[in-house]
């Protein structure tokens, strides 16, 4: 409907239809939008959840189903058996040297040998991967080798009818050995294989204990006779090239052991480590004896210790884990405790252990059953043991994180104790031996070294002096440990951030507060879009440009660039007294000139601080500063090196405290009347003044400053170490130089854009009551403004922790934890990219990957979270002027 007005104008009453149209569609798709940016975020979430939550959840150990081997009841059970990788083989060996080979399947026996004759061993031992044994001898032999299974393909036409009809995945047994039909249609047989070495004379007495390490060079064999004397031999294969005979020459010395070890009594272990540079003889009392094997001509005693803690106890069964590093001990109380040795970092403590390295208890097993363990097992590609104990139960173990994967009881028939275990080459089978047969069980464990404990915390990773967060996901070796620590990366994305952050945010705010309150509205038209374009520069440039052409730059003048951080704000300080003694009316003139006359007196103070650089090189770091950052006091030798003072590094952290504790101290000293007498002053005056307040605060700044240097330093405090350490190209400072110019404009666009939003009567209401421009900035539009002004950096936090390809191409990319600016780190962000193209999906390493993501959310998150919870107070006080 319509109205006349007093004008005559007819308005329309009702909104038209068009409009309505338009903001329905609107609405809806505003309302979408939101809608569907919120089920974005938390369906990658969800999803970012969904992948790795299967890194915490249990495993589970099934009994698999067929009849156990009907082994000897009257002989002795086995005391070492394996599977082959597809669990369709399997052999065990007797104390006699008998073999059986039986299927894994049913547990039928498919074959039994003698693999020495007529001859039976004295001691015997078994690698605890790949197979490798060797075995002892009453005669003083040794025969070293290989225990395994030989496969072969066989094509469809050459196999036997009745196997044809196997469907894929099947086995059954063919003779000595068994076929299956793989899922290429071809058939696999696998047979038992025995290759032993011929007899290698060691000793004239017989053997009572024995090892065996395998090297790239050859075979080191240990071995302790009846006579208590230690032998360590090399062997060499040589060659006739004329007859093609091999002759094998065992090279090498031997030690008689101390007779007051033990009473007298003949050791009943002899572990050989995996370097072969190390023996350990051990007792099953407890009692336990290191020997320095690297000179195989004359071993030596490393160290005595004792194995055992508890009153009674006796070891029951004792071997290495893969890599022949770590020791797993089993005691009669059902203990299991795991022993490696480790280097001390203080060269002073290494140099009084004979070969440099102690053995220490790295990890106790949780779960004491008060159950005899008989028996141990080692996968051959993970942390994980097998445990067997004397009821008939056994367990699963890993070791880095002292977990208790899961428990197996006895299955039917099982009731004696356990004498040999093993898990399958895969970690996806497990096999016990007794006198009652063969048992077998399904493990499905497929991430058994993750916890919260492990991720989060501290873990104490082999060879390591201590527990440490380490992430570590991959090496060359088969016997890599994997380290899945998420606190150095994220330690890494907080240093960066702190390090962007601290470099970006004063220049971007300071910028924004200039722009917006001192610039002409035609000059402020032009300034910020220009550095707004800045946002627009790709950060793999700015990655490439730190890696390749700053940090090489950065490292040829460290002096010269940290001299130019002090002489730069000095000189325009300097600069700005030097104005205050401009006549009021000159000044007025050349108003225009001031900024172009700033940026001259900040470019005097780069070249001053280039020019100052190596005379400060000379009197704070001893003429070299990358030396007396690498410096260490048990690696200078003479206690009068010139990289011996800390004082240069006292003197670069305490600079930026000293000039605050300065700055409050003039307040104090010239404020109240003192400053209402200066204001009175004529301009000369009153500049002649401030500039002697300068001059004396700049002299009180530096009496501090050398003065807590020269006492931390007199008290024997050294920063190195610490926030100032060795010199990496790629650091800390190239990364927040190059991050916090990404993330300056911004921060800067925002907080410009909030101070220009304060009402422009609260300035005039400043300026009025005779405020400067700089007082009504700092006390009426800074505060007014806080809240974008704290948005503004909020935003150029969360660019700052999302940030990847700056700090991949410029932080090193190592994970390392250390507050040293001169050194890099790696984060969240850079890691993912880093690692996730080459990570096999679903495996541990690609949900920790994924999990990494989430930690990444959940920081952010719960940063912005707590900003906006800040801003809105910000806010609220905005409000209330």
């Amino acid at each position: 409907m319509s109205e006349p007005t007093f004008t005559g104008w007819v308005r329309r009453r009702t909104t038209s239809v068009r409009v309505k149209v338009a903001d329905a569609v609107a609405k809806t798709l505003i309302t979408t939008a939101g809608i569907s940016t919120i089920l974005a975020v938390v369906g990658m979430c969800v999803f970012l959840v969904a992948v790795a939550v299967p890194l915490f959840l249990p495993g589970s150990v099934t009994p698999r189903s067929g009849a156990p081997a009907l082994l000897d009841p009257d002989g002795d059970p086995p005391i070492h058996i394996a599977l082959d990788e597809h669990e369709t083989i399997g052999f065990a060996v007797f104390a006699d040297g008998e073999a059986m080979v039986f299927d894994a399947a049913s547990g039928r026996e498919l074959e039994r040998r003698r693999l020495f004759g007529d001859d039976t061993p004295t001691a015997m031992s078994f690698a605890p991967t790949g197979g490798d044994a060797i075995f002892g001898f009453a005669d003083g032999t040794l025969r070293y080798g290989s225990l395994g299974f030989e496969p072969e393909f066989v094509e469809p036409s050459q196999i036997e009818p009745e196997y044809r009809s196997l469907t894929v995945g099947e086995s059954r047994s063919r003779g000595e050995g068994i076929v299956q039909r793989t899922p290429t249609g071809s058939f696999r047989t696998q047979r038992f294989v025995a290759k032993l070495s011929d007899p290698v004379r060691i000793s004239n007495a017989s053997i009572h204990a024995v090892d065996l390490s395998m090297l790239s060079s050859g075979p080191i064999l240990a071995a302790v006779d009846a006579e208590r004397v230690f032998h360590v031999k090399a062997v060499t294969i040589i060659r006739n090239l004329m007859t093609r005979k091999e002759t094998i020459r065992a090279t090498g010395g031997s030690m008689e052991l101390p007779a007051e070890i033990a009473g007298g009594r003949l050791p009943d272990h002899c572990l050989l480590e995996g370097r072969a540079d190390s023996a350990i003889l051990v007792w099953d009392s407890g009692r336990a004896l290191r020997l320095d094997t690297r000179d195989r001509v004359e071993p030596k005693v490393a160290e005595r210790f004792g194995l055992l803690d508890a009153d009674g106890a006796t070891i029951t069964s004792i071997g290495f884990m893969i890599g022949k590093t770590t020791l797993l001990v089993g005691d009669s109380d059902g203990r299991l405790q795991t022993w490696f040795r480790i280097r001390p970092s203080d060269e002073t403590d290494a140099a009084k252990l004979v070969d440099g390295s102690r053995l220490v208890l790295a990890h106790r097993l949780p779960g004491d059953s008060g159950v005899a363990v008989t028996s141990l097992a080692s996968s051959s590609r993970t942390r994980m043991i097998a445990a067997g104990f004397a009821d008939g139960s056994s367990r699963l173990y890993y070791v880095t994180n002292d977990r208790l994967l899961s428990e197996c009881p006895p299955q039917d028939g099982q009731r004696g104790a356990i004498s040999a275990i093993a898990l399958s080459p895969k970690d996806d089978g497990l096999l016990t031996a007794s006198r009652d047969g063969l048992f077998r069980w399904g493990i499905d464990v497929p991430h058994p070294q993750t916890t919260l404990g492990s991720i989060f915390g501290k873990v104490w990773y082999e060879g390591y002096e201590k527990p440490e967060h380490v992430w570590q996901s991959s090496s060359g070796t088969d016997e890599f440990e994997p380290k899945f620590g998420l606190v150095p990366l994220i330690f890494g994305s907080i240093k960066a951030t702190f390090s962007a952050m601290l470099f970006g945010t004063p220049l971007a705010i300071l910028a924004a507060i200039y722009t917006s309150e001192y610039l002409h509205p035609k000059t402020r038209a032009r300034i910020k879009p220009a550095i707004e374009i800045m946002a627009s520069l790709p950060s793999v440039v700015l990655g490439f440009l730190a890696a390749l052409v700053f940090a090489p730059l950065v490292e040829r003048a460290v002096p010269a660039i940290l001299s130019a951080f002090i002489a730069v704000p000095f000189a325009v300080l300097v600069g700005a007294h030097l104005w205050q003694f401009v006549p009021t009316a000159r000044a007025t003139r050349l108003a225009a000139w001031r900024v172009p006359l700033a940026m001259l007196f900040a470019i005097a103070g780069v070249a001053a601080g280039f020019a100052a650089g190596p005379w400060l090189e000379r009197l704070l770091f001893g003429g070299d500063i990358m030396g007396w950052l690498a410096w260490k006091p048990t690696s200078a030798g003479a206690q009068d090196s010139p990289f011996e003072s800390p004082v240069g590094g006292w003197v670069l952290l305490l600079l930026p405290v000293a000039s605050i504790a300065a700055w409050w101290i003039v307040s104090l000293a010239m404020g109240g009347h003192r400053r209402d007498a200066i204001a009175r002053l004529g301009r000369g005056a009153a500049a002649t003044a401030q500039a002697a307040k300068f001059l004396g605060g700049t002299g009180i700044c530096l009496g501090i400053t050398f003065g807590v240097a020269w006492a931390l330093s007199a008290m024997g405090f050294d920063p190195r170490g610490g926030v100032v350490d060795t010199y990496v190209q790629r650091n800390a400072l190239i990364v927040g130089f190059l991050m916090g110019f990404a993330v300056i404009p911004i921060i800067y666009t925002i907080a410009e854009d909030a101070l220009s939003s304060v009402p422009e009567h609260l300035r005039s209401a400043s300026l009025g009551l005779g405020a400067t421009p700089w007082q009504t900035a700092l006390r009426i539009v800074v505060p007014t403004a806080m809240s974008g002004i704290f948005s503004a950096v909020m935003v150029g936090l969360g660019r700052a922790v999302g940030e990847t390809m700056i700090v991949l191409m410029a932080a090193g990319n190592t994970p390392i934890m250390q507050w040293n600016v001169f050194n890099g780190f790696r984060t969240l962000s850079a890691n993912i990219a880093v690692e996730l193209p080459e990570a096999v999906q679903h495996s541990t390493e690609y949900r920790m990957l994924f999990l990494a993501g989430l930690s990444l959310f959940v920081l952010t998150f719960l940063v912005n979270t707590m900003a906006e919870a800040v801003r809105q107070r910000f806010r609220k006080r905005a409000v209330a002027l």
